[in-house]
């Protein structure tokens, strides 16, 4: 996600500007996993000057103890495309050696600006194609988006602490469809008959929302982030974070797309998601969020509906079950 920066230095990116997808190729050889592409280049000396002068300006403006350093979705087709790193592959080097470089040369001076820890996406460790090795777990926390509760599991049990940051729970921009362009999919007007066993607009189809169906606050308030973990990976879930990604999301749509989900997160892990017999809370809670939207909305955010006014003059009155 680095295409940006080869605007003002075109020689410290690779693959920028390609066309992120070749019409006709495999998913592997794509430059990106979304348009537009460009990765930062390890082998060139620049990217370390131009990343440290980006890690001290933003360190001096936020005083946090953490410093979330990215490494998320490395393609490795970027990568191969450039002349220099194409040599130092056929040399016997591999794109993971070229990530653990750039780790190497940027972490220590991270630290160096006053943070306690770094925090990198999940994919650092977890990515099948490119991770890194040796990653102190006292000063290092993973962020976990991918494969629910299990790569939560994973990250724990390998002595890392975890901020929770599941598709499946907390991407708050999920079942919008997609910002691609130029797609026939959409252009049928019964059954997916094409692809029957992948539908996109009917039965279930996501319509290209890859991480669809949209998280609802109820899906957001029941997940419960710590499930499946033993006593000692429990405490090495600092806690979670809903994600917002700009895609399809500007200043126009934020209140809604964020509000009141967000507050069923906040409740869920401030409070807990359950009362003192262990059961969910989400029946009561629902009662309770309602009238905190409207609240929401009297302070001038226009966070979303969740019900009908009649639901908010008559409690428990539009539950499921009584």
């Amino acid at each position: 996600h680095a295409r940006s920066w080869g605007e003002a230095h075109p020689e410290i990116v690779t693959c920028a500007d390609a066309f992120w997808w070749r019409p006709g190729s495999k998913w592997e050889d794509r430059f990106a996993s979304e348009p537009g592409s460009g990765q930062l280049n390890p082998l060139n000396p620049n990217t370390y000057n131009v990343v440290r002068n980006v890690v001290k300006d933003v360190t001096s403006l936020f005083p946090e103890s953490l410093y979330h350093a990215g490494g998320d979705e490395v393609v490795p087709h970027c990568w191969e495309s450039d002349p220099t790193i194409r040599e130092f592959l056929s040399k016997g080097g591999n794109v993971s050696q070229l990530l653990q470089a750039f780790v190497d040369a940027t972490y220590p001076y991270i630290l160096s600006r006053n943070k306690s820890a770094v925090v990198y996406w999940e994919d650092i460790l977890l990515s099948a194609t490119v991770t890194v090795a040796g990653l102190p777990k006292e000063t290092t926390i993973l962020q976990t988006w991918n494969n629910g509760p299990n790569n939560t599991k994973r990250i724990t049990s390998a002595g890392y602490r975890a901020i929770v940051s599941s598709t499946d729970f907390y991407y708050l921009d999920c079942g919008h469809g997609t910002f691609l362009g130029n797609d026939s999919r959409y252009d049928r007007q019964t059954e997916d008959q094409e692809d029957p066993l992948e539908p996109f607009n009917y039965r279930g189809g996501q319509a290209g929302s890859w991480c669809g169906p949209f998280k609802t606050w109820q899906r957001i308030y029941d997940y419960d982030i710590t499930y499946g973990l033993n006593k000692e990976e429990v405490e090495l879930v600092l806690g979670g974070e809903v994600a917002l990604w700009s895609e399809q999301a500007d200043a126009t749509v934020l209140d809604g797309r964020v509000w009141p989900r967000a507050s069923a997160m906040a409740e869920a892990l401030w409070s807990g998601n359950r009362g003192k017999d262990g059961t969910k809370r989400y029946a009561d809670a629902s009662d309770r969020l309602n009238e905190w939207r409207y609240r929401m909305v009297g302070r001038g955010i226009l966070a979303e509906p969740m019900q009908p006014l009649w639901c908010l003059h008559n409690p428990g009155m539009c539950n499921l079950d009584q």
